[in-house]
């Protein structure tokens, strides 16, 4: 970040990779674009030129410029890497985009900082086009929670304290339960699948779809007094999609 004197006015300017989380119309030669950067987080401004392409989930090289950093201010952005570019024909790709685009552009504040979310953010658009991206999405829900202060406690047992046989979740505190003391109440709890803790964990198709269901469950509580408690009709969707694939597997 710098400043720099223009006309004796002093001004803010300063230089990032960002993701853009949304873009609208403002008015006939300008947009408003929302920007999600590393170090100073969920960023607003304008850009010139309606026929700019400008796609959710972009990573850009931004140049944002202000009079004060209170000011909507201007953006100039040059594309760096396109995540739509490889899920045009994989529909369960744009709704993901859609779907972490909508969590972090309605559920995190204005200019603050979430480094840890924006790497794993990024970490998931990039990997879009890989086999396994949505085990990556469902780390990026967890990380989405944890920056929230809504975050889920699944490394060690909330009872007995222990680390081994983790096996269900509590849907009032997020905490993990070990097999042994959960069994008794599993009517009531989630089942926690392996690959949130085991980062070799090769999880499947219905491995991601618990990791889901525990992260819809608290990201409803979270956007309760934001968004009504509802969820972007993406999320919906794609986790629509996810159970297609398990009824597919079933019927083979």
């Amino acid at each position: 970040m710098k400043y720099f004197a223009n006309k004796e006015k002093i001004a803010l300017q300063w230089r990032e990779n960002c993701v853009v989380l949304s873009s609208k119309s403002f008015t006939e030669n300008f947009r408003i674009v929302t920007a999600f950067t590393r170090t100073l987080g969920k960023t607003s401004g304008l850009v010139k030129g309606l026929k700019t392409p400008i796609q959710l989930g972009d990573i850009d090289d931004a140049i944002w410029k202000g009079r004060s950093a209170e000011q909507l201010g201007t953006f100039k952005m040059e594309n760096i890497f396109s995540p739509f570019t490889y899920v045009f024909n994989n529909s369960m790709g744009v709704l993901a985009i859609e779907s972490v685009c909508f969590l972090c552009a309605k559920g995190l504040p204005e200019k603050a900082p979430h480094p840890k979310l924006f790497d794993s953010l990024k970490a998931l658009l990039l990997s879009i086009s890989q086999k396994n991206w949505l085990a990556n999405y469902a780390h990026f829900e967890v990380d989405f929670l944890s920056e929230v202060g809504s975050g889920l406690s699944l490394s060690k047992c909330a009872v007995t304290g222990k680390i081994e046989d983790l096996f269900y979740v509590s849907p009032k505190t997020g905490c993990a339960v070990a097999r042994e003391i959960g069994e008794k109440y599993k009517d009531r709890l989630f089942i926690l699948p392996k690959f949130l803790n085991e980062s070799d964990e090769n999880p499947t198709a219905n491995d991601v779809f618990c990791a889901l269901r525990i992260t819809e469950h608290f990201l409803k509580m979270y956007f309760c007094g934001i968004n009504g408690g509802k969820l972007p009709l993406s999320r919906d969707y794609l986790m629509a999609e996810v159970e297609k694939i398990l009824e597919k597997k079933y019927e083979n």
